[in-house]
């Protein structure tokens, strides 16, 4: 069964970001190392610099500069939406991973190649404290979800425990990494949720929530199909700067005996590793690879945000 691994690159700091994930990918990914990765520019005006597409190509990345996302070009985030679902649509591997630029592979992601009754693969939301995800009836965010419900003609409502606070709530899941059976369509229904939903105005009322607009219209497409949805352990999409919070095991994991790790803008800051608690292995092969590339140069993220929006800058990597 074949895979290919999925991410967004535009100009400035993903540049780096998409770099260092499709090395990882290519050092520890096991026997996916060699499979088809695929990058994506989906927005005109964006593009990467001449040293990002000659590292990629070393790297044997296929770097696609398709203007997909235009009808909502000022919603970076939307990028992966309109990314999944062309590339559903046009590339033959069985099995599409989508992963977030701001995440590294670690080791081989054996669950990625789904068995026969699954067709699509994810982890839960992070935590509902602070979030938009609803507990049911009496949460505060339960109209919102009863409309969603309504717009997008959903009639099933599965749960699913959050990760870090480990509350059951509204199956709500993380975009950070995203693995589906091609020729199932649930990129093409992602896009086609998204869409009415953002038709419908539907963005929660804080309009700082409309970061999560690809999270809240994946949970119509996942929900849909709930049973044949694997749930990753917590060894994928491990949220590192949110170590010290987890449940043990997980929260004394080795970078050895995780898969997949999601940092947001911790890589930017020096030393970080050696930082987190509980504390890693000092001479972790895998934390002295990574140290070859981090931390990014300074102003990583705040210099290299210039060219979005509010809102964009906000949309970009959770």
């Amino acid at each position: 069964m074949s895979l290919a691994f999925i991410a967004c690159v535009e100009r400035g700091y993903l540049e780096d970001e998409a770099k260092l994930l499709c090395r990882s990918i290519r050092r520890y990914a096991g026997c996916y190392r060699d499979a088809a990765i695929y990058t994506f520019q989906p927005r005109p005006g964006m593009e990467v610099s001449d040293d990002t597409v000659s590292a990629l190509h070393e790297l044997g990345v296929t770097h696609v500069t398709e203007p997909l996302n235009t009808r909502f070009d000022d919603y970076a985030i939307g990028n992966k939406i309109f990314t999944c679902a062309w590339a559903e649509e046009h590339l033959t591997e069985d099995i599409l991973v989508f992963l977030d630029s701001d995440t590294v592979i670690v080791s081989e992601p054996g669950d990625l190649i789904l068995a026969q009754e699954f067709d699509a693969a994810v982890r839960p939301c992070n935590r509902w404290e602070g979030g938009i995800s609803s507990t049911g009836p009496g949460d505060a965010n339960e109209a919102y979800w009863r409309r969603v419900y309504h717009t997008c003609r959903q009639t099933a409502e599965p749960f699913v425990e959050t990760v870090v606070d480990r509350r059951q709530v509204r199956a709500y899941f993380s975009a950070g990494i995203i693995a589906v059976r091609r020729r199932a369509g649930l990129w093409a229904e992602w896009k086609r949720h998204f869409e009415r939903l953002m038709e419908e105005g539907l963005v929660p009322d804080d309009k700082r929530r409309l970061r999560q607009m690809d999270e809240i219209s994946l949970a119509m497409t996942l929900s849909r199909n709930f049973e044949r949805v694997r749930i990753l352990d917590g060894r994928y999409n491990y949220l590192i700067y949110r170590r010290s919070e987890l449940c043990s095991p997980y929260r004394e994991t080795q970078l050895e005996d995780l898969v997949h790790i999601h940092y947001i803008s911790k890589f930017s800051v020096p030393g970080y590793l050696r930082q987190v608690q509980p504390p890693l292995n000092p001479s972790s092969e895998i934390l002295e690879w990574l140290e070859q590339y981090i931390p990014f140069p300074a102003g990583h993220h705040s210099s290299t945000r210039s060219w979005l929006t509010e809102g964009q800058a906000a949309g970009l990597n959770k």
